[in-house]
């Protein structure tokens, strides 16, 4: 396919506010590395934010400025904006979150730009209202990228897309030799007392935001009964949310001293280096940021078996998956793990770190998307599935 310079990519997404969030994270990056030559980005959102307004996006971006979606204003501002894209020479469009999905296949099928959404959870936001309209805009789509081979499935079976138009490309991050390479004793104890924790602790990092769906509970439920097999254990909390509930959870149950909230970070990958195992407790997963953020760092994870954890986590191999909700069974794990008696922590840790580099480098990512971007515009929908592993 010849082009006269790059092609002209619109991404949408309903809001963006804040780089550390894994949809937006994973959206910055595309903006950010896609090749210049081949493409050039443009962001619309439909909701301002203060991220936004601050001018850090590394593209150009537009701000809808109503986004109901059962709002026939929001439907006819963005068929305006659509016909306006089309006339500057826009050729295809990629949506990220849920209204925006909802409205821009159609709309931008009317003008003649194909359409991509993107699908990065097991569908928790479902509803009959919106299932239904989704499965009627699905004919609009002209392709899906989902995160996890279980997206993938939960994404064709719920919303009618046929599995064929639906293409698994895996979170991409840029990952620095200097940053993920092991800690020396030294270090490790500096970045400990720096964060006002205990330098001869051990330490199960849970890096999420303080959401039900998370099942932040759990964590604070489990560090107790780890404590009385390991009782320099303590349980590091690291995201945004409110903390209170958690808090009183944690006095209530006599842990407080053991259980460190330090809210949202910029350093977690440095903090991560610190840590002994990483946890996730989550009711719902599409494919987490935060256990591949572990396997970078070399931490044996602890993950429910929801949605595409599976897919990370290699149970025995590079940590362990216990049933969704089975406090018992995440505290068996880990102590296995923190007591380390035959070694093997170390060895899943280095297991993780391959696969993590195997499968999700940036690189990878970006070449993928831009693979199937080139695909749609060539119109050959038909080809296989893009699966990186």
């Amino acid at each position: 396919m010849e082009k006269e310079g790059p092609v002209r990519i619109l991404f949408v997404i309903d809001q963006f506010t804040s780089s550390h969030a894994g949809t937006e994270g994973q959206l910055l990056q595309l903006l950010s590395n896609l090749p210049a030559g081949q493409f050039q980005p443009e962001l619309l959102v439909l909701r301002p934010s203060s991220y936004v307004e601050a001018g850090k996006m590394p593209c150009k971006t537009e701000v809808l400025g109503t986004s109901r979606l059962f709002s026939l204003k929001t439907w006819l501002a963005m068929f305006r904006f659509a016909q306006r894209k089309k006339r500057e020479g826009f050729a295809l469009c990629h949506v990220f979150f849920n209204d925006s999905s909802v409205i821009c296949p159609p709309v931008f099928s009317l003008v003649g730009i194909p359409t991509l959404i993107s699908r990065r959870d097991m569908g928790y936001w479902y509803t009959p209202k919106y299932l239904w309209v989704l499965r009627r805009t699905a004919r609009f789509v002209s392709g899906v990228v989902a995160n996890s081979a279980a997206v993938k499935q939960v994404t064709a079976e719920k919303e009618g897309v046929p599995a064929a138009r639906i293409s698994v490309i895996y979170n991409g991050y840029s990952a620095s030799t200097d940053e993920l390479s092991p800690l020396t004793p030294e270090e490790r104890s500096s970045i400990l007392s720096g964060l006002g924790l205990p330098v001869d602790g051990r330490f199960v990092v849970l890096v999420a935001n303080l959401r039900e769906i998370k099942r932040i509970g759990d964590a604070i439920n489990a560090i107790g009964t780890v404590r009385n097999s390991v009782p320099d254990s303590h349980l590091v909390l690291i995201g945004g949310g409110n903390q209170e509930p958690y808090r009183e959870l944690a006095v209530s149950l006599g842990v407080a001293d053991y259980v460190h909230f330090l809210g949202e970070r910029s350093d977690v990958r440095n903090i991560l280096r610190a840590m002994d195992a990483g946890l996730l407790c989550s009711e719902s997963e599409g494919y987490s940021n935060a256990i591949v953020e572990y396997m970078q760092a070399r931490l044996p994870v602890v993950a429910s078996n929801v949605g595409g954890n599976s897919e990370a986590v290699e149970h025995g191999v590079s940590g362990y998956l216990f049933p969704r909700g089975d406090i018992k069974q995440l505290a068996a794990y880990l102590v296995c793990i923190l007591r380390n008696e035959d070694g093997s922590a170390q060895q899943m840790g280095e297991c993780g770190h391959r696969k993590a580099h195997r499968r999700h480098g940036l690189k990878t990512m970006i070449d993928s998307h831009a693979a199937l971007y080139s695909r749609v515009l060539s119109s050959r929908l038909g080809a296989p599935d893009v699966e990186v592993r």
